[in-house]
Formats: C-alpha cells, structure tokens, sequence
C-alpha cells in the first residue's frame, strides 16, 4: 500500500514538474503600416457667394445709422431685382466704430455686411453691377462653388483608396513584405469650394454699358483616406 502510495506522489511531482516547465510563447505582435491617399476631381463652379459691404461715414451716429440703413435697403431691393431670391441674401455683420486715432474722436463709421449666393453664374456680373451702382463700396470676398455632385464624389474617393493601397503595396513591397488586410480607415472630405479675398476693397460705381465679367473656372473636389493595413510576409 505504501509502495503504491509512492508511485502516484512520485507521479504526481513529474506531472506538475512538467506543466512548471512549459513555456508560454508570446503572441506575435500585429505587423501594420498607415498610409494616407488622396483623390482630386475637378469639376465646373456653378455658384458664387459674394460679400458686399455698405460703409457711410458722419459726425452724427444716428445719421451715419439712417444713411447706411437707406443705403443698404436701396442695394438689397437691387440685388433682388437682379434676380437673387430672399433666400440667398444674408446681413453677416453690422459694425459701428468711431475714429480715435486722432487727438479728438473722429467721424463715426457704419458697416454693413451683406452676403449674397449667386445661383446663375451668368448673372453674376448683373448682381454685382446692380449693387455697386446703388450704393455698396466694397467687397470682401469671393467664394466659388459647385452644386453636390454624388458621383464627382465617389470617384475622388475611389481615386484615394486606390492611392492609399498604392503607396501600402509599394512601401511593404519594398521593405519585403505584403499588404494584407484593411484594419482600419478613415476619411476626410474637402468642400467643392475656393475661396478669393479681396480685402475689402472700396468699389466706386462708373456709367458705362459694360457688365462685369466673371470667370469661375474650375474647382477641386477632395477626398483623403488614412488606411491602416496589416502586413504578412
């Protein structure tokens, strides 16, 4: 009884001498490499947002206030007249200061801001003509853009992907190894817009049968992925 007692004690500390010798392999730690594409579809402008500004200029607040007002009536009413619905005309900012840089306070100043979409590029110079003529003396900014287009779209974001798995497959393929799966993506889209500033400049209305011509041109449609790849050999 006592030799069995034996033989499964000795059997017992093999056992266990045998599971203390086992050695946990680490896991392989995941190979992955980042890259971002990017993918350009250019595409025809189709709208233009113009910035107009009304400045008037008194020794009086309240008169420098109603002629600006009258003004500003008299350029908004215009520009609907051109054909710009109510809609697309936004005051954006309304600005009262008084000239200091002088010893003793200066004339006051009122600025009205005024934003119009412009929907018929082929209107646009009428618009702008209408509004200069009736009293806006300055313009802040241009910004040309193009109606959604879904597929100017999905192409610009399969020109990035297709970007994106170019430059994974060249680098891997360089350092030796090969692209394997998609681990994670992201992407980032730009507007169909652009943007022109012209510094507020002043604007003096001139009689003349000229319209002001306006050439849009083309804008960009921008699609950026960052993709996350695992690598095998």
């Amino acid at each position: 009884m006592l030799k069995k007692i034996s033989i499964l004690i000795i059997a017992a500390g093999a056992l266990l001498l045998a599971s203390s010798c086992t050695v946990n392999k680490p896991e392989e730690k995941l190979r992955t490499i980042t890259v971002t594409g990017t993918g350009i579809v250019t595409q025809p402008a189709d709208q233009l947002t113009v910035r107009f500004l009304v400045r008037t200029n008194e020794w009086n607040v309240n008169l420098a206030r109603d002629k600006n007002a009258e003004i500003t009536t008299k350029v908004i009413d215009k520009i609907k007249e051109a054909g710009v619905s109510d809609a697309d005309i936004t005051t954006v900012d309304y600005r009262i200061s008084q000239d200091n840089s002088n010893t003793y306070p200066g004339k006051y100043t009122v600025t009205n801001y005024v934003q119009v979409l412009i929907r018929d590029l082929s209107n646009a110079g009428n618009v702008i003509d209408n509004a200069v003529a009736n009293g806006a003396n300055g313009l802040t900014s241009f910004s040309y853009s193009a109606t959604e287009n879904p597929n100017a779209l999905r192409e610009a974001r399969t020109l990035a992907v297709q970007n994106a798995q170019d430059a994974a497959s060249l680098i891997a393929g360089a350092s030796g190894c090969k692209v394997a799966d998609v681990i994670d993506i992201q992407e980032g889209y730009n507007p169909s817009s652009y943007t022109r500033s012209t510094n507020s400049a002043m604007l003096k209305a001139v009689g003349n049968s000229y319209t002001t011509p306006i050439e849009a041109g083309n804008i960009e449609i921008t699609s950026t992925v960052t993709i996350t790849f695992s690598l095998a050999n």
